[in-house]
């Protein structure tokens, strides 16, 4: 095996299963997950002396995985299943029933934002960027990232906590 291969080997032994979390998240469905690292794993396995020489490999990976997850979401039409087993592989054999129900809750919650809310979210509050590298990330602006967040995290909040439904659901109804 030659050095960038080696390189390479380490770096998906190292990695491999932080980008399949971060796929997860993304696409909702464990498999289409796999799918998609592995493309674009593929992709880069020739390139990766470039890959690795012009920066950071981790970032140029997590980027190609959402450029392909974005072409999938704009190919594809039919609504992407819940995300059921985002975390599966750090989840303990005995869980107590409290952390299962809020795992649940908001795997559920998570599962019907909007495509591009989800990303937010998963790129700001699972892998830890911030606004700026989220928008660069994405493709867009960081607007457009922030008011994501915004109407996200609404969601999220009406979602979880049944009275922050009735607040959002009285915004602007004179209540």
């Amino acid at each position: 095996m030659n050095d960038a291969a080696a390189d390479f080997t380490r770096f998906v032994e190292d990695h491999g299963a932080g980008l399949l979390r971060f796929a997860t998240a993304l696409t909702g469905d464990r498999h289409r997950a796999e799918d998609l690292v592995q493309a674009v794993l593929e992709r880069a396995f020739p390139r990766w002396r470039r890959i690795r020489r012009h920066g950071d490999p981790l970032w140029y990976l997590r980027r190609s995985i959402v450029n392909a997850a974005k072409d999938g979401w704009r190919s594809d039409v039919r609504t992407l299943a819940a995300v059921e087993r985002l975390g599966a592989e750090e989840r303990p054999v005995c869980t107590p029933c409290d952390d299962y129900v809020a795992r649940d809750a908001v795997r559920r919650a998570l599962a019907v934002l909007p495509q591009g809310q989800r990303t937010v979210v998963v790129l700001r509050y699972w892998e830890g960027l911030s606004e700026a590298e989220t928008a660069e990330l994405m493709g867009v602006t960081t607007g457009t990232v922030k008011s994501q967040t915004h109407r996200a995290m609404k969601a999220l909040r009406a979602a979880l906590d049944p009275r922050e439904a009735l607040v959002a659901g009285g915004e602007g109804a004179g209540l």
